[in-house]
């Protein structure tokens, strides 16, 4: 099934629908004021996956000049996911997610006079910046020469998004198995100090009141029985 989104002549959308787009596996990792309540590699996982369908979208655009403004918009996303996944990758302590970010910042950074042409700084800490003026106004046909389905920088961003995904994917993984082991350990330690049994039942302060009571009718009878028999006549027991 194709990822292509088809748009009507004269439809317009903004950079922030694009944003939400690009993070439909997780709204609110795209959200600045929602970033800070997940995990670094939840963050990692979100950021890589958005970056691929970001460019997904801009290379099945047209880069006609009835879909100039949405051309432009889904850049400015772009431009967004991709500071975003330099930012979870710079928090992370992970050495692949580490290196894949640095990969893809040698990569813009060789694309640099080429961005700069439409308006898009790369800055020294290699995240992207738009300059309005340039940006707006800047032909479309050198955005096509980016972003476009042919572009090289489009096809090497797409191998490492990819891996960033991946490895953001292994990541998150590990550590819901963590954390599942740890549930379990809790339980576990849980039912130790309420006193289950391995089989499950647990002797209640009755249960052992009434086995004391049983083992010492039992005395009395085995007693009993000596003495009425006569074979415990001449035997001194002491109880």
């Amino acid at each position: 099934m194709s990822n292509t989104a088809y748009i009507g002549s004269g439809t317009t959308l903004s950079s922030k629908y694009y944003l939400r787009s690009f993070y439909r596996s997780n709204r609110e990792a795209g959200t600045s004021s929602k970033r800070r309540e997940f995990s670094g590699n939840q963050l990692a996982l979100a950021d890589g996956r958005a970056l691929r369908q970001a460019v997904r979208r801009l290379t099945s655009s047209d880069f006609s000049d009835d879909q100039d403004a949405n051309t432009r918009n889904s850049v400015l996303a772009y431009i967004q996911t991709y500071n975003n996944m330099l930012s979870s990758a710079g928090s992370s302590s992970d050495r692949t997610l580490e290196r894949s970010a640095k990969q893809l910042k040698n990569i813009t950074s060789e694309y640099s006079s080429e961005l700069d042409k439409i308006g898009i700084t790369v800055n020294d800490d290699g995240t992207l910046t738009s300059r309005t003026t340039l940006f707006e106004s800047a032909d479309l046909s050198k955005f096509k020469e980016l972003f476009s389905a042919d572009a090289a920088y489009m096809q090497r961003t797409s191998t490492y998004a990819k891996r960033f995904a991946s490895r953001g994917e292994a990541l998150v993984a590990s550590d819901n198995n963590r954390l599942m082991q740890k549930k379990n350990a809790a339980a576990t330690g849980s039912s130790a100090a309420d006193g289950t049994t391995t089989s499950g039942a647990t002797e209640s302060p009755d249960d052992a009141t009434a086995t004391t009571a049983a083992q010492i009718v039992s005395q009395s009878l085995d007693l009993d029985t000596l003495l009425n028999t006569g074979i415990g006549k001449n035997i001194n027991l002491i109880l």
